[in-house]
């Protein structure tokens, strides 16, 4: 019969030490480590106007995280959509030809509530920025008081203030690039994304009935090759402060 030898309690008391020692490390080195998407094939780069290389990535996001409170930024119009949500609101025009926009601003009634929602249409992307207070010096921007501005108000992924950046990444998933600001406590997950969509056939056939009452010799198949994809770009910001979200930048423009 062979002779089972006793466990050496000493030498394993001492592997348990190193192994608990080791979890906490290895979970703090993982948390940073899973806020940046490693780099992928599927990458591509871009150069900003500042000269500076932009990583791109090729995934597709949720068409829920570009809707809050019922306003689509693959809408139409995000200011329409946004007025007969939460009222009339004087637009601010600037800029000229690319890079002429248009905004409206909202912010909460209830005293206390700093909650602000901007909607902005430019040439050929809209974009939204929840955030509490306006910080980004928008000059005569001027805000309407709505009572649907509350601290609350979340897009239909559920991406809302106050969320940590776990959180956002749950929703979102991992983000472009990160940066960081030691001194005021901030941090900035980036998301830059690309993808080739199909036109919602509706809005094609909508098109379509256009462009042949003006053009009745206009060819379907050009038409078609122009108009049935586009280039879905998406570019968002979710800044934290002490790992609380305070501010929120979506961006969509579809690219013919």
């Amino acid at each position: 019969m062979p002779i089972r030898q006793k466990p050496k309690r000493g030498a394993f008391a001492v592997f348990l030490c190193l192994f608990l020692l080791i979890i906490p490390i290895a979970s703090i080195h993982g948390q940073t480590q899973s806020e940046v998407a490693p780099p992928a094939k599927s990458d591509t780069y871009a150069t900003t106007y500042d000269g500076k290389k932009e990583r791109i990535q090729h995934r597709e996001l949720a068409r829920a995280n570009f809707r809050i409170s019922s306003v689509d930024l693959s809408g139409e119009d995000v200011l329409s959509q946004a007025a007969k949500i939460f009222g009339n609101n004087p637009i601010k025009s600037s800029g000229d030809a690319g890079t002429a926009s248009q905004e409206a601003c909202y912010q909460s009634a209830t005293e206390g509530d700093s909650t602000h929602l901007i909607f902005e249409r430019g040439e050929v992307d809209f974009r939204f920025t929840l955030s509490s207070g306006v910080s980004e010096g928008k000059g005569n921007l001027v805000c309407t008081r709505s009572g649907k501005i509350t601290r609350d108000i979340t897009t239909d992924s559920g991406l809302h203030l106050g969320l940590t950046k776990q959180q956002v990444i749950a929703v979102l998933g991992l983000a472009t690039n990160r940066s960081q600001n030691v001194r005021q406590h901030t941090e900035v997950l980036i998301y830059s994304l690309e993808t080739e969509e199909k036109t919602d056939p509706q809005k094609l056939e909508q098109w379509w009935e256009r462009e042949v009452k003006e053009n009745p010799r206009a060819s379907r198949q050009t038409f078609l090759e122009n108009y049935a994809n586009y280039t879905l770009e998406v570019y968002i910001t979710a800044q934290f402060t002490n790992d609380s979200l305070n501010r929120l930048n979506v961006s969509w423009s579809g690219q013919y």
